[in-house]
């Protein structure tokens, strides 16, 4: 249940809009169908309702989209995964650079287990390149012969919005209606 925090008041139309959001429906256009009802009785004032009752099951929506909004706590389990993950893969890394270092020493290329081979082996891929200069802030040390150019072409969506704003068209773009959004305060 989405409801897992006392301080987040629920009430019976948001228990049903909880079930129908958690529910692993393969037909989408279904769940949004069956989201829309279940909104429309939420926000739409009942026929002999008072206005106080509804400021309290509207207060109560609020509440459950703010609970939804609120992601901080999710950036902050995100990044405490990334740096457990970050700390596993240097401990790893530091490991294999310790047993590499010690079968060096020994002069040991291969040692079988039960388990695993372990050889010592010479890195692929391109030769490396020791370089004096710093390659972006002494470019004009080296000789042409050995720096590239990159060209890369973006679209001004800018200067596009500023053609079409002084009324001059262009076939292939279209000023667009912002539209409206949500303020809650």
């Amino acid at each position: 249940m989405l409801f897992d925090r006392p301080e987040l008041e629920s009430g019976e139309e948001l228990e049903q809009l909880s079930k129908i959001l958690e529910a692993e429906e393969s037909n989408t256009e279904e769940r949004d169908r069956a989201v829309e009802e279940h909104l429309t009785q939420i926000i739409l004032r009942r026929e002999g309702e008072s206005r106080k009752d509804y400021g309290a099951r509207v207060d109560r929506f609020i509440s459950y989209l703010r609970f939804q909004e609120d992601t901080s706590y999710i950036s902050a389990e995100i990044s405490r995964l990334q740096a457990l993950k970050k700390s596993r893969q240097n401990l790893v890394k530091r490991l294999m650079n310790m047993i590499l270092y010690r079968l060096e020493v020994s002069k040991i290329d291969k040692i079988e287990t039960n388990k695993y081979k372990i050889s010592v082996v010479g890195k692929g891929g391109k030769q490396p390149v020791d370089i004096d200069y710093d390659e972006t802030h002494d470019l004009d040390l080296f000789p042409e012969e050995f720096l590239k150019t990159k060209i890369v072409k973006t679209v001004d969506r800018d200067a596009i919005a500023a053609h079409l704003k002084v009324g001059k068209s262009l076939p292939w773009a279209r000023l667009v209606e912002r539209g409206n959004r949500l303020s809650i305060k």
